[in-house]
This record gives C-alpha cells, sequence and structure tokens, in this order.
C-alpha cells in the first residue's frame, strides 16, 4: 500500500471542498446547478493535491475526480483526465455505432457476429489506451503499459499529480478521498493501477513520504547517491531532489549499494536529514536484509563477526582485516535452501549491527557462501543480479517520535 504525502493541509483542503460540496450542493468550482452533487456516489474517488510553483512559495490547491462522473470528463474547478477528451470521444464514434448495431442483431437472434463485435470492441478499447499520457519526474511523457488493467490511468490523485508535473509544479499534499455522510473517508493510492505509472512519474517507488521523511523501494542498479561525473548523477537523491527540490541536495539518511535493492530512507528537510544521519550512526536504525547465498548452510542461525577495511590497492574491495580493520558485525538467521538451475542456494535474513560498506557481501564471502549474483565478491552470471534486499526498516520518526516498521519483500 502506498502513502504518498497525505498531509493535513491537504487532509484539511479536502475536508473543506467536502463541507463546500455539501453546502452549494453542486460538484463544481465555482457552484453551478449544472453539475449537482447527486452525480456523486459512494464510489466516486476524490482528491486535492497541494502543489508549489517552483518560482514562488504560493500554494495552489488541484481537485481530481476518477473515471467520469455523469459522463463528463470535464468538470469546472477539476484538472482534466490524462487524455483528450475530444480525441475520446471521436474514438469512441468511430466503431460504436456498428457495435451497437452488431448487439441489437445478437439480440434479436442473429448469429455468428460475436467474432465481429470483439474485435471492433478490442480494437476501440486499444485505441482508448493509446491516448493516455503520463508526465514523468524529468519532463518526459510516457503511455499506458502494456496489458494495463482498464481504467488505469483513471484514478483521482494520479490525475492530479500529472497535472502538477505537467505545470512544473513540486508538489506539497495529496489526499484521495470518497465523501461518506458529508466527510471524507481517505484512501491511499492502489497498487493494482496506480502501482504501474507512480514510479515511473516520480522516478521512484514512493512506500511511505509524509513531509518530513520518505521510504522509496530502490530497484537493484541505481545509486543511492550521484557518483563521480555526469553520467553517474543520476541515483536516488538526485530524482528526489529533482521532484522535491524543498528538500536538501543531499537528501539521504543512509545508502544502499548500487547493486542492493529495497528500503532507503530521505528526507525533506535538513533537521530530519540530521536526525536520521544521527540515528543509523548510533544504530537506533534496526535493519533486515534478504538473499540467497550460494551453497549450503547447515546452522539454523548465526553471527559473523569480522573487521573489515578498504583494500586501498584495489578499491572499491573491502577486506578482512583483523587488526586494522574496522568493527563489523553481521547476525543471520536461515530460511531455508532453494534449488536453482541445479544449484543449491541458502536464503537468508541478515540483521547487520555494524554499517560497514559491502558488510553483508564481504562477510558472506569471507564465510565460503558469497551472495548469488555478487560480482565483486562471487560470480554473476550475464543477466543475473545481486541477490541482496534491503526489506525491512524499523525507526523513530524524527519529527514525531512514532515508531515505524517498514517492509518490502524480495524481489527474487
Amino acid at each position: 500500500m502506498i502513502s504518498f504525502l497525505e498531509t493535513p493541509i491537504a487532509k484539511d483542503e479536502a475536508k473543506g471542498m467536502a463541507a463546500s460540496i455539501a453546502e452549494s450542493g453542486s460538484l463544481s468550482f465555482p457552484p453551478s446547478p449544472d453539475y449537482p452533487a447527486s452525480l456523486l456516489d459512494r464510489s466516486t474517488m476524490l482528491s486535492v493535491l497541494i502543489a508549489k510553483p517552483r518560482s514562488c512559495d504560493d500554494l495552489h490547491v488541484l481537485r481530481g475526480f476518477s473515471g467520469s462522473i455523469g459522463g463528463r470528463f470535464i468538470i469546472p474547478g477539476y484538472v482534466p483526465p490524462c487524455f483528450s477528451a475530444s480525441a475520446w470521444a471521436r474514438t469512441v464514434e468511430m466503431n460504436d455505432d456498428r457495435i451497437h448495431e452488431l448487439t441489437e442483431m445478437m439480440e434479436a437472434g442473429e448469429t455468428g457476429l460475436e467474432e465481429e463485435r470483439r474485435r471492433l470492441t478490442a480494437e476501440s478499447m486499444a485505441r482508448l489506451a493509446s491516448l493516455y499520457r503520463f508526465r514523468c519526474w524529468n519532463g518526459e511523457d510516457i503511455s499506458l503499459p502494456e496489458k494495463a488493467p482498464w481504467g488505469t490511468g483513471d484514478c483521482a490523485g494520479l490525475r492530479c499529480i500529472n497535472a502538477a508535473l505537467r505545470r512544473g509544479w513540486e508538489i506539497m499534499g495529496l489526499a484521495e478521498f470518497r465523501i461518506v455522510d458529508g466527510e471524507p473517508e481517505f484512501h491511499p493510492p492502489c497498487e493494482e493501477r496506480c502501482g504501474l505509472l507512480l514510479p515511473k512519474m516520480l522516478g521512484l517507488r514512493f512506500i511511505y513520504a509524509d513531509g518530513d521523511i520518505a521510504v522509496i523501494d530502490k530497484e537493484a542498479g541505481m545509486l543511492s547517491v550521484p557518483g563521480r561525473g555526469e553520467e553517474k548523477k543520476d541515483s536516488a537523491s538526485y530524482r528526489f531532489h529533482t521532484l522535491f527540490p524543498r528538500s536538501p541536495e543531499e537528501c539521504n539518511g543512509h545508502r544502499l549499494d548500487m547493486d542492493t535493492s529495497g528500503l532507503l530512507v530521505l528526507a525533506f528537510t535538513w533537521e530530519a536529514k540530521r536526525a536520521l544521519s544521527m540515528a543509523f550512526e548510533e544504530r537506533r536504525v534496526k535493519k533486515e536484509y534478504e538473499a540467497l547465498l550460494t551453497g549450503v548452510l547447515t546452522e539454523e542461525e548465526g553471527v559473523i563477526d569480522i573487521p573489515i577495511r578498504l583494500d586501498t590497492e584495489n578499491r572499491p574491495y573491502q577486506i578482512a582485516d583483523m587488526e586494522h580493520g574496522r568493527k563489523a558485525i553481521t547476525r543471520w538467521t536461515r530460511l531455508g535452501v532453494e534449488v536453482i538451475d541445479g544449484e543449491k542456494f541458502t536464503r537468508v535474513r541478515f540483521f547487520p549491527e555494524t554499517g560497514r560498506t559491502h558488510q553483508l557481501r564481504v562477510h558472506s564471502a569471507l564465510i565460503g557462501h558469497p551472495i548469488k549474483g555478487d560480482r565483486l565478491y562471487g560470480t554473476r552470471r550475464p543477466g543475473e543480479r545481486l541477490m541482496l534486499h534491503s526489506s525491512r526498516i524499523l525507526l523513530t520518526h524524527p519529527g514525531t517520535g512514532e515508531e515505524m516498521d517498514f517492509s518490502s519483500p524480495a524481489p527474487f
């Protein structure tokens, strides 16, 4: 479930929007009898998005609704859908008359028409799907993913995000809701549809964001922070700061290796950044990883206590050094043994008690069981990834003091 910037200011705006609709009896802004509130039902999802132009500090409110209301895609005071409504109408008309004619003929008892109606319906749906366009964090546009469920791209919140990105505005808050008994009932963006588009539009897969911190599910192969040189600028922190310029340029609270996937915590403010960095440094943040190790570990659990340091003659490799190495401790438990392409691997859960560079990768190799797909300390086959995933983080929220627990299943 995604929780994306459902900030108090956005929720307050949603409550005001629900109250305005109830008081005026109209959906539109400004109110008009042409758009009566009676068109709403309990299934209609609405949204408000608070955004700020990058050139000033003025806040703007964008409103959205899902699908269509009363057969209308355009209602005054709301953002447009993620397609041209006029192009949609023209596309529907192309086959609509013939589809209705075939339907009437079939209802009258004629046979052998099902295949033509199916073909025309599928053709119309494919043409309609091709009309969608979504703006991304870097200014590029994307289309609907292939075989996306019908209705993908029609959600209220996603429409508002699309509109904000098209205008180059910075997103400050988002609330999606249904009006139930006159009050907003809040819901997060849906995984089954929005989850197909938001990671590409936002450049990152958000698990949680509240205005102080964000937790993303970083993909394997993405840098946590920019490397040296323009070609290594693209990274999780670069994309985050591009999307939210109010955040520190160095917004990461900690780092993951480029080859490691999973949970990464980022900060919207310098205060949150400092608090997170200190919490990680003082080991007050609990982390869990899941990995596939080559070979079979016979023990059920264990502790690896081997100091490590940088191999200065072979960067970025880390090596064991009992005399000059930095303390590095990793607890692990065995989850099971798996056979892949005839080879045996042990799935483990790691609980690092220290946070040294490449610690889990080095420790695994030092006990004779390198992580599957490790190009530095083991063997990587063509097309293979490092089978290491940051699966759980437990931390204290730097602003509220709330204990928070985030998890992400391993994708392997």
